[in-house]
């Protein structure tokens, strides 16, 4: 027993030292692409697409209020939330937000494009099944189209190739899109441990991402568990790196940032709501029009 115990431990570290190794031959390669492309600039330009904007970064960037007509929510669950969230805000001023920082500086733009898009690739499958799973075909097929392209042209995801050659953007989506499609709530509000502000539906959403990443189906558990945190943090990493900017006067972090998360909820709501009755009306007018012809008439 004690053998096979130690035989998995040195496995292990085998398979550490040589994703490290893995890790610094990717870096090195990237940075001496990246040199080699500078040179030609104009003939590939690269396009600098940021992560999904959390509630942090909104808030530095935003300058007119918001067209949602908003009131406090209940926040039943704030006997817990709010000491996660302190919780929260030591890990994001003190550890986090630096870390952020100096990622940003350290890494060039270029590779850390390149290092966004490789897991945007991945995430692809998911946008394409949330995509069927809300009935929208078009877009299922431009998303298995993309990650189908970008893995090989675009070299395992490095670069978005689908966008640049064939004009094929990325359109994401998430499971919470799809219960919201089908008229599942928001639910309360919560707060998660390192994750920050999120809600019941969210929360849902986040479970089925992570069980359904392809990166859960590789042979290595190790190796996927590295990549999925690697994920999570990279594409977090602009909006912790502007987080202790964001609260730096606000006299109640907890509720400030709450009500902005809430805040940006009701608007997407609101956003989805009028889509779809945009969508129901054009069909209407399809569907019948003569009865167009006779309004614009009268």
């Amino acid at each position: 027993m004690r053998n096979n115990l130690s035989q998995r431990s040195n496995f292990s570290n085998h398979n550490r030292r040589y994703l490290h190794s893995g890790l610094i031959i990717l870096l090195i390669t990237l940075c001496s692409g990246c040199s080699a492309a500078s040179n030609n600039v104009s003939e590939s330009p690269i396009k600098n697409e940021q992560p999904l904007k959390g509630p942090y970064e909104l808030a530095a960037e935003q300058n007119v209020p918001s067209v949602v007509s908003y009131q406090p929510p209940e926040d039943s669950l704030r006997f817990i939330n709010e000491p996660i969230f302190k919780f929260n805000d030591v890990a994001y001023r003190y550890v986090l937000s630096p870390l952020a920082n100096g990622y940003q500086q350290i890494v060039p733009e270029p590779v850390d494009n390149s290092i966004s898009n490789f897991f945007y690739n991945l995430r692809e499958p998911l946008y394409a099944v949330n995509h069927l799973l809300q009935g929208e075909f078009k877009a299922s097929g431009k998303s298995i189209a993309r990650v189908l392209f970008n893995s090989t042209v675009g070299l395992l995801g490095l670069f978005d190739a689908a966008d640049s050659m064939m004009d094929v953007e990325r359109h994401k989506t998430t499971f919470g899109d799809t219960l919201a499609s089908y008229g599942v709530g928001h639910g309360a509000y919560v707060v998660l441990p390192l994750l920050g502000p999120s809600d019941l539906r969210d929360t849902a959403s986040l479970t089925f991402n992570y069980f359904a990443h392809p990166l859960n189906y590789i042979n290595d558990d190790e190796v996927a568990t590295q990549l999925l945190l690697a994920d999570g943090i990279q594409a977090q990493i602009p909006i912790l790196a502007k987080y202790p900017d964001v609260l730096a006067d606000v006299e109640n972090p907890y509720e400030f940032v709450r009500n902005l998360y809430m805040q940006n909820l009701l608007r997407d709501g609101q956003a989805r709501r009028d889509e779809i009755f945009k969508t129901e009306k054009q069909k209407k007018l399809i569907a019948n029009p003569v009865s167009k012809i006779d309004g614009a008439v009268e």
